[in-house]
């Protein structure tokens, strides 16, 4: 298309607004190597059909040649802390038992008894065995048959052909993923820089402080796609601009053909470039404030000071620094202002989002629901550095499960994230009936260069995995 040969631009900046990376070059602690990557891949950008959003043609073909033969994000590791312990992974009609079988050891067996097809997982649950709860068909953690009542009646059934159906497993991070094609490369080489990037924040030290699964009417790239980019700031969340640099947020890509990487940096404590050179930074840096102290009821909140030899940005910052290392007994001292107070968040193709640093530590994951694509769960996870001194590892917090007509709000230990949450999912069912609605010669989308290039990049790894 016309255009898509022009310079890209790369942000959009004002006096009180720098671009993101010029932030991070001037806080006060220099940021680790991921941190100052910068990713070169450039899309193509090739128009996005937007049937590709409601057609269930297309989304059988997803989930034959997508969800059957991709790495993906199943659950984490302090789900199931114990041995026996299991949980239910599902991608629309499909689902897997995720169990933890040893120490250090998971595996990941099809959710369906081999005699009837019950599934055999609900949800969280724990044992010595896998029972069927229709005619107690039984098979051992490492998924071999152990009993089959009137076992007399079953003359065909061969022990050594009636194991559970395994999908491989991988783990990095704490993350447990799965892989129902048992030929795939192993996981390290679909994370990419994950692994490199994420080495000093050291999610494996970390636990679920809250988790929420919420059921949306809309597809689940539609969802997906809504918080790849900082572009609806502006609109969406327009009470976020006096402290968010939306337009100022770095974008970045790495795609070495079997990683497909891609990452946003937006800052903090800084006002949106929106408004103007001459917009308060002192607002934009006491609203950043009010907006963790929401976290730490009773704790009090300083306000910007002007005489300080330190940014506003590392004001926050530092403040920062010193009531998480109270409240967690651990040393915060080197961490960079950016991982203390901004929004950075990584994605993996093609449905999780880990979130990096502590300004905003969330974990995303999108899927389909059932067989409408219409419709789709997302999953949010905040997690939480493990205290330390001596402290004992909290547990997970248990799934709270929203459905389609119920709101963030009723989830108050999410606190001022409902109200964002709530914000975007507002749009969702708008923008799925609006797909439909659309006229046939203009039934496309039109991406931005720089903000929506993670959308664009998604969009030609997703042609590519389904052979289009």
């Amino acid at each position: 298309m016309a255009g898509d040969e022009l310079a890209v631009v790369r942000g959009f900046s004002s006096k009180a607004s720098p671009l993101a990376s010029e932030l991070i070059k001037g806080d006060t602690r220099t940021a680790p190597p991921g941190l100052l990557a910068t990713g070169s891949y450039v899309s193509p950008g090739k128009k996005v059909p937007l049937s590709r959003y409601y057609d269930r043609a297309f989304a059988k073909l997803e989930q034959e040649k997508l969800w059957k033969k991709v790495w993906q994000f199943a659950c984490r590791e302090e789900d199931i802390p114990a041995v026996g312990d299991r949980i239910p992974y599902t991608v629309g009609e499909t689902s897997f038992m995720i169990v933890r079988t040893g120490a250090s050891e998971f595996r990941a067996f099809y959710n369906a008894c081999l005699h009837r097809g019950t599934r055999l997982c609900d949800g969280l649950s724990s044992g010595e065995s896998v029972r069927c709860p229709f005619h107690a068909w039984e098979w051992n953690l490492d998924g071999s048959l152990k009993n089959i009542p009137s076992r007399w009646d079953f003359p065909q059934v061969k022990t050594s052909e009636y194991s559970l159906p395994e999908a491989k497993v991988g783990t990095w991070g704490g993350f447990i993923f799965i892989n129902p094609d048992l030929n795939a490369a192993p996981l390290s080489a679909s994370l990419g820089i994950l692994a490199e990037h994420f080495k000093t924040f050291e999610p494996e030290q970390r636990f679920t402080a809250f988790h929420i699964s919420k059921k949306v009417r809309a597809n689940w790239k539609v969802v997906l796609e809504a918080f790849l980019e900082s572009y609806h700031v502006v609109e969406t969340h327009s009470d976020a601009l006096s402290f968010t640099g939306d337009a100022s947020t770095q974008y970045d890509i790495w795609d070495d053909g079997k990683g497909h990487i891609s990452r946003l940096i937006t800052p903090s404590a800084v006002p949106s470039p929106h408004l103007g050179d001459e917009a308060s930074i002192a607002n934009a840096v006491n609203a950043t404030f009010q907006a963790f102290a929401l976290a730490m009821p009773g704790v009090p909140v300083p306000t910007f000071d002007a005489s300080s030899q330190l940014s506003g940005r590392a004001q926050v910052a530092e403040w920062r620094r010193q009531m998480m290392g109270v409240g967690l007994a651990r040393d915060f001292s080197s961490v960079p202002d950016a991982s203390m107070i901004d929004s950075i968040q990584y994605f993996m193709f093609p449905n999780f989002c880990p979130w990096y640093g502590e300004g905003l530590p969330l974990v995303y994951q999108f899927l389909p629901y059932g067989d409408d694509p219409n419709e789709s769960v997302m999953n949010v996870r905040l997690t939480a550095p493990v205290p330390g001194g001596g402290a004992p590892r909290p547990p997970s917090a248990p799934i709270r499960h929203i459905g389609f007509d119920e709101a963030f709000n009723t989830a108050p230990e999410i606190g001022l994230l409902s109200i964002i949450f709530d914000q975007d999912m507002s749009n969702l069912p708008r923008i799925q009936a609006g797909l439909k609605a659309a006229e046939e010669g203009r039934a496309v989308t039109t991406l931005g260069r720089y903000q929506e290039q993670r959308i664009r990049h998604f969009h030609d790894v997703l042609s590519a995995t389904l052979g289009l």
